[in-house]
């Protein structure tokens, strides 16, 4: 059994962030299933970062959609 087949037996089934020696690098699983994979834990990071500033950015838009029209108009006196 290479590596990558000890691997991906020690994770079948499971969820989380795991180690793996051949390729060397991170995975990404859910339910056993690699959803990504990343060479370092410092990609992993930045994509993550990445990911939550498109979400905080499309709230943003979203938020103003919605409410701006109530804002307050505070140049008015």
């Amino acid at each position: 059994m290479s590596e990558n087949s000890e691997d991906r037996a020690k994770v079948q089934g499971k969820t989380g962030i795991f180690y793996v020696k051949d390729p060397a690098g991170v995975v990404v699983m859910k339910s056993g299933k690699e959803i990504a994979r990343y060479d370092t834990v410092q990609a992993l990071v930045a994509a993550h970062e990445e990911g939550l500033q498109a979400i905080s950015n499309r709230d943003e838009k979203l938020h103003e959609a919605i409410f701006g029209q109530y804002a307050p108009n505070l140049t008015d006196s």
